[in-house]
């Protein structure tokens, strides 16, 4: 708006399934996307193009009392199903193969969010399966696992880092995946330390690429306000500086390049 005076812009924080809503019932012109869009939403004529990248995250308290085993042996994906959408609440010592007692409290979201979404398609299961207290939003979640050493929940990396520093949040710890299920977290799978790292992770497909996804903006069919156009050409240039500084993964020149060209096709 400073490069612009005459353009307004006015932002509303919702949820992905609101912003997406809101686009199709012409209520907005213009709607930030985390997660794909279904087949009735394509067919409506959302048009959209990536601006960005973030990866999701299962966290704990860092005071959990079985941390360290945590952070040594991880939790494969089956046992993260089990905990987030099983039909009878765990035992943590369940949950890690120990005698622990204490009842793993868990945590999902109760807004329509992308990060549900891709984190129960990871898990083979739909949003509608996460089981657990609901919280909205990342800011609430975390909370919410720093304030019980018992909880597990998950959320965005772009929320489990200081944007500030790039170190992550304290209070919490990011789960690593034994994801080839040998109960030891090797280095692939050590968990990341800062938000540079968790970054140059989703780029080299280190962190599993089907919990990374694309941010996109989203219009009903292709933009043609001239407006429209230069705000998301500002996104793809100088606006991904931006991007980086709100703890976000900026694209590489390839996906810049395809975006742009996106928008003259």
């Amino acid at each position: 708006m400073a490069l612009n005076p005459d353009v307004k812009i006015e932002v509303a924080e919702t949820g992905t399934g609101k912003g997406i809503s809101d686009l199709i019932d012409n209520k907005v012109k213009l709607a930030m996307i985390s997660r794909p869009l279904s087949d009735e939403e394509k067919e409506s004529g959302i048009w959209v193009v990536p601006v960005a990248k973030d990866g999701v995250a299962p966290i704990v308290n860092q005071k959990n009392p079985y941390l360290r085993n945590i952070l040594q042996h991880g939790l494969s994906p089956d046992k993260m199903q089990k905990v987030f959408t099983g039909d009878k609440s765990m035992l943590w010592g369940e949950l890690l193969d120990t005698t622990g007692k204490d009842k793993v409290i868990v945590y999902s979201r109760a807004d329509e969010s992308g990060a549900q979404d891709l984190f129960a398609g990871f898990l083979f299961r739909k949003a509608s399966d996460m089981k657990g207290i609901k919280v909205t939003g990342d800011d609430e979640m975390i909370r919410s696992v720093r304030e019980n050493p018992l909880a597990i929940g998950f959320c965005n990396f772009s929320f489990a880092f200081n944007m500030s520093s790039g170190e992550r949040k304290d209070g919490i710890q990011i789960v690593p995946f034994d994801l080839d299920f040998d109960k030891t977290i090797d280095r692939k799978e050590i968990p990341f330390k800062n938000l540079e790292t968790a970054h140059r992770g989703i780029w080299l497909g280190i962190y599993p690429e089907n919990l990374c996804r694309e941010l996109t903006i989203g219009s009903l069919g292709k933009p043609t306000d001239p407006a429209v156009i230069e705000f998301i050409k500002y996104i793809l240039s100088d606006g991904q500086d931006m991007v980086k500084g709100m703890g976000l993964c900026e694209l590489n020149d390839v996906y810049v390049r395809y975006s742009l060209d996106a928008l003259k096709q």
